[in-house]
């Protein structure tokens, strides 16, 4: 099964490192999004380990999501050409397989 990202990663290439996409999401689509590939963020500090070891191949390089009690939230990459149409967002959540109902809000923002 291919992951929800692919499309977007397929579809651009050329990246702003000044700039990144978030995405918040409902709370209660957690699962949905789990589906499409996505993998809650872990801080090591608060993983509880019975041998004691600590692997960074334990944790999610990439693709990963941040979870409040309130929301969730999702970051990307955004390409240079962003600012030029003017409704890249809407865009890049179709190629994310991201659903509207899910939405929260998005925005490019500064990094």
């Amino acid at each position: 099964m291919s992951n929800s990202w692919d499309n977007y990663f397929a579809h651009f290439s050329d990246w702003d490192d000044a700039h990144c996409f978030n995405v918040r999401l409902e709370l209660k689509f957690e699962d949905e999004l789990k589906r499409l590939g996505y993998v809650e963020y872990v801080n090591s500090d608060e993983m509880f380990l019975l041998d004691n070891n600590i692997s960074n191949q334990s944790l999610p390089k990439s693709k990963i999501y941040k979870k409040n009690k309130n929301e969730i939230l999702l970051s990307f990459e955004v390409p240079y050409d962003w600012s030029i149409d003017t409704d890249w967002e809407d865009k890049a959540l179709v190629l994310l397989g991201l659903s509207d109902e899910w939405v929260i809000d998005s925005a490019v923002e500064d990094k």
